[in-house]
């Protein structure tokens, strides 16, 4: 029986500067209130290199989501398995920068709709359904950052192209607000209007009310 909390915040391509700012913020929120606190991430090439993996596969990452979704789905599995689960097992807190949604999203937006209960089907295995305990968040703060702002940022300033341009970050957004219902979800605004210390504040809040 797990004893630990494990809280996951979300944001859409462009707004990895507000999701860390949060994480960020967290952890010395969390450590300052005495928890024993890991961090772990999204199952990206990130991940794949932490894990030792990136010279052995050397993922071509963005060329076929299909392909990239069953291998976040692997790494994912990893993760949980050995770095999440025991750590919650100890009592500990886990932060994770973006998990589950975020390739559930990737493959929405690029248009595999067909049958997509299935890909949810092989994420839910991904958390350890059908082998062990299923690892769910006990909370998701999605760091919500406007389409037009996140687009900005990576087409503009990063020089990045998203096929499908403004809509494409559009199109993400709705679909993580459509699945926060999903994932104990808690909406943050992190519009420009707002400061990051008062989007830590607000986060530290929710974090707070679970634990």
């Amino acid at each position: 029986m797990r004893k630990g909390k494990f809280i996951v915040i979300e944001g859409i391509s462009g707004s990895g500067q507000q999701v860390k700012a949060g994480i960020v913020g967290l952890h010395k929120a969390l450590v300052e209130s005495k928890y024993d606190v890991i961090e772990c991430a999204n199952p990206d090439s990130g991940r794949v290199k932490e894990l030792g993996m990136e010279t052995f596969l050397n993922w071509p990452f963005g060329k076929d989501v299909r392909a990239d979704f069953f291998l976040e789905c692997a790494v994912r599995a990893e993760i949980f398995k050995n770095i999440v689960s025991p750590a919650l097992e100890n009592d500990k807190i886990v932060l994770c920068k973006q998990s589950s949604i975020s390739s559930l999203a990737n493959a929405w937006v690029q248009g595999h709709v067909r049958n997509f209960d299935a890909l949810r089907a092989l994420e839910k295995m991904s958390r350890g359904f059908l082998f062990d305990e299923e690892i769910y968040p006990d909370l998701t703060i999605f760091i919500d950052v406007p389409a037009e702002e996140a687009h900005e940022r990576i087409e503009d300033v990063l020089q990045i192209h998203h096929e499908g341009g403004l809509e494409y970050y559009q199109q993400m957004r709705e679909f993580y607000l459509n699945e926060m219902s999903r994932w104990r979800g808690v909406r943050v605004d992190a519009a420009a209007n707002r400061s990051q210390d008062e989007v830590i504040a607000e986060a530290w809040s929710l974090v707070q009310a679970i634990l």
